[in-house]
């Protein structure tokens, strides 16, 4: 019924006032026909000598016209209700049967979009894990990071870790080749420009004033020199950062 409303209210709104217009025209015409063979009656009926059938035919002249408004015209409106009303009913019903396959169609649509919507959001949550997922598949990160480390000594963490480092310092330089944001050493003096990018460079300490500022790098930053991610995989858990390997056999 939703889907009808709009459809079949300017739909009734048109046919009501069309039939309205017409009984108006109707109404109208029928008026001053009447007026004029009245006049020409009523002039013929004042002759010297007028017939008979001339008389009786004034005489049904004004009972017309005496007639008009209280039967003629609230007839004419009932009768063009009633048109109004069948038309209004068949385009309805016609309207209905048409309907269907609107109807079917909408729950297809309804569906596709919010099957989109949700690998949208998969996609999205895959962003978060993905560099984690390359650098674990490469480097066995995510292993080195949950294992508890206090079981062992330093130079066995120490040897452990540059297989590790080795291992993802590669995939990295493969992948997003990263580079220092500035060229200075950390601890060397710099000149932060006025038009600095705070998305570049974070002020941090003491800032007041307007730029330019004095002060020391701290950290020199990083950019992706490129970025070549591996394009996800059709898997449908997108919080799996790597699935487990079981040897068979």
């Amino acid at each position: 019924m939703d889907i009808a409303k709009p459809t079949v209210r300017p739909m009734v709104i048109r046919v009501v006032l069309f039939n309205l217009l017409a009984c108006l025209a109707v109404d109208g015409g029928l008026w001053w026909a009447l007026g004029v063979v009245s006049r020409r009656v009523a002039a013929a009926a004042g002759a010297a000598q007028p017939g008979a059938e001339i008389a009786a035919l004034d005489a049904w002249m004004q009972s017309a016209a005496q007639g008009f408004w209280p039967y003629v015209v609230p007839g004419s409106v009932i009768f063009f209700a009633l048109v109004s009303l069948l038309t209004v009913l068949s385009l309805r019903r016609w309207i209905f049967k048409a309907m269907p396959k609107a109807k079917k169609a909408a729950p297809k649509q309804e569906e596709s979009r919010a099957e989109r919507e949700r690998q949208a959001l998969e996609i999205q949550q895959r962003l978060y894990l993905h560099l984690v997922t390359v650098l674990q598949k490469e480097g066995r990160l995510l292993d080195f990071f949950v294992e508890d480390l206090s079981q062992y000594d330093d130079a066995q963490i120490g040897a452990a870790v540059r297989d590790i480092h080795q291992n993802c310092k590669k995939a990295l330089e493969k992948l997003v080749a990263p580079q220092a944001v500035l060229t200075q050493n950390e601890g060397d003096p710099i000149t932060v420009a006025e038009d600095f990018d705070p998305n570049t460079i974070k002020l941090i300490g003491n800032v007041t004033g307007r730029p330019p500022f004095n002060g020391v790098v701290q950290h020199r930053g990083w950019r992706a020199g490129k970025l070549a991610l591996p394009t996800f995989s059709g898997r449908q858990v997108p919080e799996i950062i790597a699935p487990a390997e079981v040897e068979v056999g």
